[in-house]
């Protein structure tokens, strides 16, 4: 039975649904998170933000921002803005990539193979555009429900890769359709215009690890949305996230005394209240 977590921003959000794992076994399935204000933090979640990332730093080698610049190089666009970002961030990125990884959700959706050898295109300028031009400041149809990025990217009779104007993938079916693992967990992302002024972000998770990752995906995500948004030229709207298979993986923590021992310090901090800021 799914489960719904619906709060202003994203650390209360994700906490709510952490602690309804560490009360039904540590795993569940369809655990929807709705962020209503996912862009704003407080000084409480931020310390709420830096406990997991100690945590994640001193027992799996990893870091809140690390997750979340997996799916948008926030920090890159911060220093350099919009223009040649994908350009410069797949640059960076062959030379980082881990051999024998299938590399970040941004690198795949930042770049596609085409129909003909060599060719490739940007299936996340692609929404952006479609998303200005529908827009209130556009000249096109403010269609609400046709910005999709699809993680599994469909194949025509012919096995060649269908260049379905809105898709965002970050499943390669030539690449991952072997694989029963090292795959994406991240399944789909769809942009949903509202009044021809706003965007919101749905994504969903095949599998979703609530200690390890989805702390920083929801940052992550959030950072995406935002992108979005500003180079379309509209808001940014609410965030939602489907975990259709919800883990609460404590051993990325140091095990389940000291995850335990975490959530119970986490939950204090995150009810006090303050003015919020950009995430």
């Amino acid at each position: 039975m799914g489960k719904v977590f619906a709060e202003d921003r994203i650390v209360p959000t994700w906490l709510a649904a952490a602690r309804y794992l560490l009360e039904n076994g540590r795993r569940a399935r369809n655990l929807v998170l709705e962020i209503e204000h996912p862009r704003l933090l407080t000084d409480e979640d931020r310390r709420a933000i830096a406990s997991v990332d100690g945590a994640l730093r001193q027992n799996c080698d990893l870091s809140v921002l690390t997750v979340a610049g997996t799916l948008f190089p926030q920090g890159l666009y911060r220093k350099h803005g919009a223009d040649g970002l994908a350009e410069r961030y797949l640059k960076i990125m062959e030379r980082a990539k881990k051999k024998g990884t299938w590399g970040t959700y941004a690198m795949r959706m930042m770049e596609r193979r085409g129909r003909k050898p060599g060719i490739t295109f940007n299936p996340l300028e692609q929404v952006i555009f479609k998303l200005r031009r529908a827009s209130a400041q556009g000249d096109g149809n403010a269609y609400e429900s046709v910005y999709e990025m699809g993680v599994h990217v469909a194949e025509d009779l012919d096995g060649e890769p269908l260049l379905a104007a809105c898709e965002l993938p970050t499943f390669d079916s030539a690449l991952d359709g072997g694989k029963v693992s090292n795959m994406p967990c991240l399944s789909h992302l769809t942009f949903k215009l509202t009044d021809a002024k706003s965007v919101d972000l749905t994504a969903i998770y095949r599998s979703h690890y609530y200690a390890q990752r989805a702390l920083g995906n929801l940052i992550g995500l959030t950072h995406l949305l935002t992108f979005v948004a500003e180079q379309a030229g509209i808001e940014a709207g609410r965030l939602t996230c489907i975990s259709t298979d919800a883990n609460l993986d404590f051993e990325n923590w140091g095990g389940a005394p000291a995850g335990r021992a975490l959530l119970s310090e986490l939950e204090p901090r995150t009810t006090a209240a303050a003015t919020p800021s950009a995430v």
